[in-house]
């Protein structure tokens, strides 16, 4: 790619083979340099608010919390990470977390380095986004996550290994 801009990327996927497939791509990309590698969703949620990526590459099978249960919390630690939502087979069901960018499967390389190539897109050019689209993601950055995790972690939810059901006005 000719182009001057370097993004920051983090990989946050728990299965070594996955991770190490993931960090291949996207060194070959060539716009993202890797700033940090995670296993687990919560480390991807301290590394956010840290570092403040433009780029996570996020695995979805992360023992303790999955990472589509976190992306809510990471949008709010880090609003202008893009979050790339990594599922093992089939990402059909990712793709319905309004928190998540994209979602790729691993089984077809080709969809992250698409992936890639949109996220840095939308770098360069903040205006490709859709209105629509920018308007819907700023009214989920304006509710107060913080509430939200809280109450999780109060009723201890957040130390569970399983899918909690949570209602939230």
């Amino acid at each position: 790619m000719e182009t001057s801009n370097v993004y920051t990327a983090v990989i946050a996927i728990s299965d070594p083979g996955a991770a190490v497939a993931a960090r291949q791509i996207v060194h070959k990309h060539g716009q993202f340099e890797i700033v940090r590698e995670v296993p687990n969703a919560v480390m991807a949620v301290d590394s956010c608010r840290i570092l403040r990526p433009d780029l996570l590459v996020l695995g979805d099978d992360s023992p303790g919390l999955r990472g589509s249960e976190v992306v809510g919390e990471i949008r709010h630690e880090s609003p202008d990470t893009h979050i790339v939502m990594i599922a093992t087979y089939d990402p059909k069901h990712l793709k319905s977390i309004p928190e998540v960018y994209l979602a790729v499967s691993l089984s077809d390389p080709d969809s992250l380095a698409d992936a890639l190539s949109a996220v840095a897109t939308v770098k360069e050019h903040p205006e490709a986004v859709a209105a629509p689209e920018r308007r819907r993601i700023d009214r989920r950055l304006k509710q107060d996550w913080s509430k939200v995790f809280a109450e999780r972690r109060r009723d201890g939810r957040r130390d569970h290994g399983y899918d909690v059901d949570v209602d939230v006005d």
